[in-house]
């Protein structure tokens, strides 16, 4: 599977099997504009069937607290399903955000 999703605002997700799950890779700009965006290609892998998802951040230019706070949705989303969130490698940046906030100890993070 292999699906890539493209909006005006620059957010950019592809959709791909990983070992555990979905993988989402995920470019461009996570912020306010796409936020939801996002969360709905993580509901709709929920929906498909998927006990994992990953967000691969290893592409992501920017992202601001309405993207921060997409995750922190989609790891709810996660434990009400009984499902796993995985964030994988954000860049310094936004792991300096995850630890000043807390969320290093709240999201499954994989470097």
């Amino acid at each position: 599977m292999n699906n890539d999703q493209r909006s005006g605002s620059g957010l950019h997700i592809t959709t791909g099997a990983g070992p555990e799950g979905v993988v989402l890779g995920v470019s461009g700009a996570l912020d306010y504009t796409s936020a939801e965006r996002f969360g709905a290609a993580v509901g709709k892998a929920y929906a498909e069937g998927a006990a994992v998802v990953t967000a691969d951040l290893g592409a992501l230019g920017y992202c601001d607290s309405s993207g921060v706070a997409s995750l922190v949705r989609a790891h709810k989303l996660a434990v009400r399903e009984g499902r796993r969130f995985v964030v994988r490698a954000p860049d310094t940046t936004l792991a300096r955000v995850f630890a000043l906030t807390g969320l290093d100890a709240v999201l499954e993070i994989e470097s």
